[in-house]
């Protein structure tokens, strides 16, 4: 396989609706760092996948983005997605319509998939996600950071749920420096880190048993911070579980009196706080 993939490395902050004031603001006013650009652009994504959900078994993301009228072919890889850093391949196609010619994608990077004509064939449009997206390219020393706002819906044939996130992705330089702008940032309750890209929550949204059997699944393995993490993004959208609560209370080293209480900890300033002081050390 060629090594022409791109390496997106980012960090996604969820947002409480009332939050985006707060954001909004600071990125409007930066100090201490130059700001560069800022723009705004409307973006509609398809999401396709096979029949079976080849793609998402194999944790990757097949879209076409639309644009101004111009058409792009992604396909994200599983990558490494730890407490709200997500560290993911990707590759990118521009395409003449809006049509996902995967056989394109596959030829330009010699993608390593054996039976990728029965797949072309058999995509189908599984979600979208439609969102309005602010940037703000950020200089950061010798680096520079982009700053996505991100506010719009995903909708699947199950139901709809709202995007409202805040990502971070290094355009040039180092984690260092993005952690460097991150810390700068106003922190508030209802802002926390989460490892679910917009393509997970396109194939759970409307469909909780999926959370439920993946959460059970993951309750099977050992202690450990990643999974601390997914039950905290358990507990902020899904219904309550008093295995996912004694456990995440065990790995906290917190006491819940309520599944309210847990979830209102999960997306407290203090949590956030906590976390990337931990992701930095990782």
């Amino acid at each position: 396989m060629e090594n022409k993939q791109q390496a997106e490395i980012e960090l996604k902050i969820m947002l409480d609706q009332q939050n985006i004031p707060l954001v909004e603001n600071w990125l409007n006013n930066i100090k201490d760092f130059t700001l560069l650009a800022h723009k705004t652009n409307v973006l509609g994504n398809a999401y396709y996948d096979t029949p079976e959900q080849l793609f998402a078994q194999q944790k990757m993301g097949l879209r076409v983005r639309s644009q101004n009228n111009q058409f792009e072919i992604t396909l994200k890889t599983k990558g490494e997605i730890v407490g709200g850093l997500h560290i993911r391949p990707e590759y990118n196609l521009e395409l003449p319509n809006n049509q996902p010619d995967f056989m394109a994608l596959v030829a330009k990077y010699n993608l390593p998939f054996e039976n990728a004509e029965e797949i072309a064939q058999h995509l189908q449009p599984t979600f979208s996600t439609n969102f309005t997206r602010q940037t703000w390219l950020i200089k950061v020393d010798n680096a520079e950071i982009e700053v996505a706002l991100d506010q719009g819906l995903i909708k699947n044939a199950y139901g709809e749920e709202p995007i409202c996130e805040l990502e971070f992705e290094i355009k040039q330089g180092s984690l260092a420096d993005l952690f460097t702008l991150v810390e700068a940032m106003p922190k508030a309750d209802g802002m926390w880190l989460s490892g679910l890209s917009k393509a997970q929550r396109g194939y759970l949204v409307g469909q909780a048993v999926k959370f439920e059997q993946e959460i059970a699944k993951a309750l099977q393995g050992e202690d450990s911070y990643l999974l601390e993490q997914k039950l905290a993004d358990f507990i902020r959208v899904a219904n309550e579980n008093k295995g996912v609560l004694e456990r995440f209370e065990r790995l906290t080293c917190q006491q819940f009196s309520s599944w309210d209480e847990a979830r209102n900890f999960a997306k407290s300033k203090n949590y956030l706080i906590s976390n990337l002081a931990h992701i930095r050390t990782m």
